[in-house]
Order: structure tokens, then sequence, then C-alpha cells
């Protein structure tokens, strides 16, 4: 019994707490003299920067990329950073296939992760301009970009050439195959991984970073239980060793929970006394050290 108890916590935990690898298919739909370029599918993506990204995933949608994880002391992914896909480009090798591309991240609860609001934005347009400024703010198809010379500009993504900042990254994604969708004259990869490059401007301070994981600010998300100790109840309570009457809530503070481990390692001891005919009552220290040293 107590090995199909240590197997299904086992699984439990596994289930609880790894990622799972998949491959997708990405579409990529060219830029017509009407509509910029579309991108659809969704790839794993454990870091970006210095940041990591505990069960993340890079979601494409038209003209955007949203990156989700599982902030701490959460279970289910969350939009951390939101960006806009300045220029996407597909090209054919003999090897297979590649999607590449600009994405500048201009919203999320880990923006200011990547960057603080004060990093410098250097844009290079197609005309050989270059500015130096902050973007403000995404406007369709165009930034609006405060500039450090004075003013405001309205920039489209067209005249955008390259964006070297904290805040901006080149993508690809690699692919074996490709196939023509007939009913848009899109094309479809066959595609598993992506990979965001920082920008020159950013190379060199990321590199000095060491990756970590920013804490939440989300509401749910108090300091408490780890998700392993958590994970650990609930398969505990799957193999019925957790008593009925025990109440522990899902957030606990450090103290708090140390109180619970402790009330779970009694029941286990009662409920082995019980088993055996001893006296249902609660365990005390000596009988805990007691039922360890029979067991």
């Amino acid at each position: 019994m107590r090995t199909i108890a240590c197997s299904i916590i086992a699984c439990a935990l596994q289930l609880v707490l790894s990622p799972i690898a998949w491959a997708d298919t990405v579409t990529y739909t060219a830029p017509t003299k009407d509509q910029a370029g579309k991108l659809a599918g969704e790839l794993p993506l454990p870091r970006i920067s210095s940041i990591l990204l505990p069960n993340g995933v890079v979601q494409l949608a038209d003209d955007e990329l949203k990156i989700l994880a599982v902030p701490d002391w959460l279970f289910d992914r969350d939009v951390v950073l939101r960006g806009a896909i300045v220029r996407a480009e597909a090209a054919s090798q003999q090897s297979g296939s590649v999607i590449g591309g600009l994405v500048y991240f201009f919203d999320g609860q880990w923006l200011t992760n990547l960057a603080p609001t004060r990093a410098v934005d250097v844009i290079d347009t197609i005309s050989g301009e270059e500015i130096r400024g902050h973007v403000m703010s995404r406007m369709g198809q165009a930034f609006a970009v405060k500039v450090d010379s004075g003013g405001t500009k309205k920039l489209a993504f067209a005249e955008i050439k390259s964006i070297s900042s904290p805040r901006a990254f080149t993508f690809n994604i690699p692919s074996s195959t490709t196939r023509l969708v007939p009913t848009d004259a899109a094309m479809s990869f066959d595609a598993s991984s992506i990979k965001l490059t920082p920008t020159p401007i950013a190379g060199k301070i990321i590199a000095a970073k060491k990756a970590s994981l920013p804490k939440s600010t989300l509401a749910g998300t108090e300091p408490g239980i780890s998700k392993s100790a958590l994970a650990t109840f609930i398969a505990l309570d799957i193999v019925n060793e957790i008593a009925p009457a025990i109440a522990i809530p899902l957030v606990l503070n450090r103290s708090t929970q140390a109180a619970a481990l402790n009330q779970l390692n009694r029941v286990g001891v009662q409920a082995a006394f019980n088993q055996n005919g001893g006296p249902a009552t609660a365990a005390t220290p000596a009988a805990v050290a007691a039922a360890a040293a029979h067991h």
C-alpha cells in the first residue's frame, strides 16, 4: 500500500510541477499592401532575457506576441509580457525553413523586470534616421515615441528598420517542413521552439544578469505555501492519508505552513495507531517519535 501511495504521489508531483513538451503548427501570412503580416501558433519558452518562465509559452496571434508563464504561488499561466510584432518574414533554406522577425514588448506585469522604465529605445528607420527616446504606447501599426530631443512622434512599423532596446528582441522559429494553406495563401510550419535574442544595446547587460523568477504581484499570490508542499498535500489527499477533519488553506504564511506540515505528520501517525487498535487521540510528540521508530 505504501509503495502504491508513493507512486501516486510521485505522479501527482510530476503533473503539477513539471513542464510539458509539445510541437505545434505555426502559420505565417505574408504582409500585403493593405494588411500587415500575421502569425498564429503556440510554442514553449523557458526563459527570456534574465527572466525565468515556469511552464512558459509564446502565443502568436496576428501581429502580437504574448508570453505566458506561471507566476510564483500560482498554478495557472498568466500573460507576463505582451509585444508588438514589428516585422515578420519567412525564408526557405536547404535544411528547412525559418520564420524570423522583430518584437517590441510594451505591456505585461513583468515588463519592468525586462527593463527599467528609464531605459532608452534607439530606433533606426529605413530612411536612415536614428530616433532616441521612449516608446510610450502602441497605436495600431505604429508606435507613439517620446523623442529625447523633444516632442512626440508617431512612427509606423513599416518605417522601422531596427530597434535597440532591452524591450526589443529578434525572434527565430526553425522548421523542417513548410506547407501552403490553400484557403488564404498562407504557409504553415511544424515547429517546436522559438528563440528570442536581445538587441545589441541590451546584450551585455542581460549576459551579466543571473536568471531569476520575478516576484508575483497578482491577487492571491501572497507568500505562503510552496507549490511542492501544496502538490504533496494534494497527492496525500488522493491516497486518503489526510483526515477529512483537517482544513488547510491554499495560502499559508511560513509559520502556519510549518504547523500544517506538523499536523499532517500527526494525522499520519494517528491513522497508523487506529489501524493497529491504538487509542483514537491526537498524537503527542513522544508518540510521533515512537511511531517513527516502530515503522
